[in-house]
């Protein structure tokens, strides 16, 4: 295993171990479809145990109310007087079921007693034309009843019979129980079956994701080609954001290894002349010519400074432009604030007129690079603007906030007013020293607020720089909306 795998895989261990275990999704997902199979079967349990019920019941039922029917058939009324021949075929279909008791009872309507037991349970109401069926508890145990009421009449009278027959509930909650015992056996192997289709389609569906992770797992940490998985859809935003955030880390590396090999070569050359330059300095017996060394010395190493703070200043506005943190900025403080330190604290002060829309022009954006790059902006016209003087703009035009940066210099070809915006750029007529990254970074800054910057030439002479922002958050002033006009006649706008 490679050492920076080998790391990976520690640092993962030692995260696992030094807080809670990380949640399984394979095991959430088998869990929840495992609780869902158990209450299905459960239910089907229940269901599989009323409909054995009431099959067993309506099964007996039937033969009870035949047999309460047959006897009812053989009562007869002669001469006013009750003839019962009771069939006891009837009562043998009962008696099928050796572990169950059989009771009758045959009455007049006032409930005399004709033949059978006299102590049966009373039905809960008045018999009807149709059976009555109930239960009741009788001899012990809980005990099935049906009644049937008959009229009979002779010559002489007319007169209500009630026939009366049970049977205890054991066989029936037998052929019930043996209804529930097999349906349990079925439902079983179906759960355990569900439960093995499940298992395997977790599995199956968990196999992109253990692909992707493989693939991931055998790649060096320099590869980050876009990943070329067959996923379902469900995993499409997943993989897509992942080769988004791998171009992303990739053209990163590549901006980086950009920059260490530019910031290389601009360093070497200057060290070079500075090495060079400190050495004629040491052969130098003359003070002139040693003075004149060490002047060409001090100049490099200015120049050295001021490349290399650009090179540290351009950096910085990589990194904060690759992890934004967008903030409401008023746009005309830190124009003011940028303007403040850009301007020389050494020399005659230059001339710099400031316009400030009275609208507020409020920003989502960063308040560090916006002010990086109105700097830059600023130095490159007090550098290339001549004695004339800078004047200063910002309003505010609909949706965008406009910001102008006007010198009295001597412009800029028609060929460089894009090429001046690459790093390490510099116009054909610009003046020495300068490291070409000041354009570059404000470009940079501009398009990561979702900007626009322009450079053009003015009729009345000199170069106009152009930056329009989208205003993201409006705060309403007390202004008229007219712009106000400030000349700044010292190093600072304030």
């Amino acid at each position: 295993m490679p050492p920076w795998r080998r790391c990976n895989a520690l640092r993962a261990r030692s995260v696992r171990g030094g807080g809670q275990p990380a949640p399984s999704l394979r095991r959430t997902l088998l869990l929840y479809l495992g609780a869902l199979l158990a209450v299905f079967a459960v239910a089907l349990l229940f269901a599989a145990r009323d409909y054995g019920q009431r099959a067993a019941n309506r099964s007996y039922d039937h033969l009870l109310v035949s047999s309460a029917l047959s006897i009812a058939d053989s009562v007869a009324l002669v001469d006013g007087q009750w003839q019962v021949d009771l069939p006891y075929a009837a009562l043998d279909l009962l008696s099928m079921a050796p572990e169950d008791r059989v009771f009758y009872r045959v009455a007049d309507s006032r409930g005399r007693l004709i033949t059978g037991y006299d102590d049966l349970p009373a039905a809960p109401a008045r018999p009807g034309a149709r059976p009555q069926l109930f239960d009741a508890a009788y001899s012990g145990e809980t005990v099935r009843f049906v009644v049937v009421a008959r009229s009979l009449a002779s010559e002489t009278a007319q007169r209500d019979v009630q026939v009366q027959v049970g049977q205890t509930r054991r066989a029936r909650e037998a052929v019930a129980q043996d209804m529930v015992n097999r349906a349990l056996l079925a439902i079983g192997v179906l759960s355990l079956l569900s439960l093995a289709l499940v298992a395997l389609g977790v599995h199956r569906a968990f196999r992109p994701l253990v692909r992707v992770e493989r693939e991931l797992s055998q790649r060096e940490p320099s590869d980050l080609r876009p990943l070329d998985a067959h996923v379902p859809r469900e995993m499409d935003q997943m993989v897509a954001a992942l080769n988004r955030f791998m171009a992303r880390l990739s053209s990163s590396n590549e901006t980086l290894r950009a920059f260490m090999a530019e910031a290389a070569h601009q360093m070497r050359t200057p060290l070079a002349a500075l090495r060079a330059q400190a050495q004629l300095a040491l052969d130098d017996d003359d003070p002139q010519d040693m003075r004149r060394s060490l002047q060409a010395i001090e100049r490099n190493a200015t120049h050295m400074s001021r490349l290399l703070n650009q090179l540290l200043s351009d950096a910085s506005v990589i990194h904060r432009s690759n992890v934004p943190r967008f903030v409401p900025v008023d746009l005309a403080g830190t124009v003011r604030q940028a303007l403040h330190e850009a301007l020389p604290q050494a020399g005659p002060p230059p001339r710099v007129q400031l316009l400030m829309d009275a609208t507020p022009a409020w920003v989502q954006g960063d308040a560090l690079l916006l002010r990086e790059a109105i700097k830059n902006l600023v130095d490159n016209a007090l550098k290339h603007g001549g004695a004339g003087g800078l004047q200063i703009a910002l309003t505010v035009e609909g949706a965008h906030a406009l910001l102008t940066i006007a010198d009295q210099g001597p412009g800029i070809a028609p060929g460089d007013a894009e090429r001046v915006f690459e790093r390490f750029a510099r116009g054909s007529d610009a003046a020495p020293g300068g490291a070409g990254l000041g354009l570059a970074i404000v470009r940079r800054v501009v398009e990561a607020h979702g900007g626009q910057i322009d450079l053009s030439n003015r009729r009345e002479g000199g170069l106009l720089a152009t930056v329009r922002l989208p205003v993201r958050v409006h705060v309403e002033g007390d202004g008229t909306g007219t712009p106000s006009a400030a000349t700044i006649a010292s190093r600072s706008p304030r």
